[in-house]
């Protein structure tokens, strides 16, 4: 059992080395800097848990972050805390019940070649540590200038053993005595999803994402006919849209893609990855074709952050390979189910797809599916969709069926 503060918020995953042989740009500011580094705890028990004043210690630095007060994570929700917020960057987003912090600082503060991640909580004067890369077990009580001589730890302190560079040491699933370091990190949660009444190119012609079944084809880029191994559908009513506005969609206009694509509006959720097939996507990544999220490309004329009207039901497809599907005619991904959607899945979901597999399930949770094309984010592709609008060039300008 995790080592856990109040009844439940446990250490769930360390970013130690953002740049390296792999890059991770949390904060989305084009650049995979020292302190993207960032620390995340989860609320593993089944109610909400008040965790303001809660405190994270490093040896060298001491008391670096105090959650402030009126901070509550519901059951299941994440709290991230990154190093420091760089210029043109912004915090990630997740999901409805998860927590994003700056630290403010303008250094690194995790050590790379081995530390200790202290949680202390002063109202039971109690502390949760954890260590990685081979760092010896602190005592903070007699080490850590300032830190309370009278405290206690809980449990016996976690090794979540050694990162590699640009991926994060994590949990998993969260809260549980498996750690993984080979994958993507996962700050929060996202929701990759298309909404009702999306039209799908089939080899039958057009259908409704909400008629479709298990089983079905579709018309794929580039593997032609292929079936759909799983869907999963979302509904937030109007009441959690409007309290979490992270959670709407964006709209993409019909046409603003070029080509005529989409053939009709399209809605998607906002970390959903559109295809773009266009010379200044060449130039600025090396590839002829990225996946980029749909919030990333709002500088696009005929891109924006649909206004919350009433209900929405998000749609998952889920392919055998992650696939370039025809959503309104327009190339889109289908579920990437990396280590990030996983955390996203409820438990139910995630039991229905152990039978969908067999015992093809496990390599879902130890090595993520090869994307379709590059997955690109952050300010270097907001700035690529600016550099679209400014020369008025189609972001599928070099779009062809394969």
């Amino acid at each position: 059992m995790a080592d856990q503060l109040l009844g439940g918020i446990v250490i769930n995953e360390i970013l130690v080395d953002p740049n390296g042989a792999n890059n991770f740009d949390t904060d989305g500011n084009g650049t995979a800097s020292a302190t993207d580094e960032y620390i995340e705890l989860v609320n593993t028990s089944n109610a909400a848990i008040d965790i303001s004043g809660l405190q994270l210690w490093d040896q060298g630095v001491g008391n670096w972050f105090t959650f402030p007060p009126g901070t509550t994570l519901q059951s299941g929700g994440h709290a991230m805390v990154i190093s420091g917020v760089q210029a043109g960057g912004s915090l990630p987003t997740g999901g409805p019940d998860d927590l994003f912090f700056d630290a403010g600082r303008g250094s690194a503060l995790i050590n790379n070649g081995g530390d200790n991640v202290v949680v202390y909580d002063p109202t039971n004067d109690e502390y949760i540590q954890a260590t990685y890369n081979g760092d010896a077990l602190d005592d903070p009580t007699a080490t850590y200038g300032g830190f309370s001589g009278t405290a206690t730890r809980v449990g016996f302190g976690e090794d979540f053993g050694s990162d590699i560079d640009g991926f994060s040491i994590q949990r998993s699933p969260d809260g549980s005595n498996t750690f993984v370091n080979n994958s993507t990190p996962t700050p929060g949660t996202t929701n990759i999803c298309f909404t009702q009444g999306t039209l799908f190119d089939t080899p039958t012609g057009p259908r409704a994402i909400e008629q479709l079944r298990p089983g079905d084809l579709l018309l794929t880029k580039d593997h032609g006919s292929q079936p759909i191994r799983w869907l999963w559908a979302r509904h937030w009513p109007l009441a959690k849209l409007r309290n979490h506005p992270v959670l709407g969609p964006i709209r993409v206009a019909k046409g603003a893609l070029g080509a005529g694509l989409p053939r009709r509006d399209l809605m998607v959720s906002r970390h959903h990855r559109l295809l773009l097939c266009s010379k200044i996507a060449s130039r600025m990544y090396g590839k002829p074709e990225v996946l980029a999220p749909a919030k990333d490309l709002t500088a696009i004329e005929g891109i924006d952050v649909a206004p919350i009207t009433g209900s929405i039901t998000y749609y998952h497809i889920l392919m055998d390979k992650h696939e370039i599907l025809f959503a309104e005619s327009a190339p889109a991904e289908s579920l990437y189910l990396g280590t990030e959607t996983l955390h996203v899945i409820e438990p139910e979901a995630r039991a229905e797809l152990r039978l969908v597999f067999g015992s093809g399930w496990d390599k879902f949770k130890s090595t993520p599916p090869a994307p379709a094309r590059m997955l690109v984010r952050g300010q270097k592709t907001r700035n690529m969709a600016g550099r679209h609008r400014k020369n008025n060039k189609p972001a599928l300008g070099e779009f062809t069926l394969q």
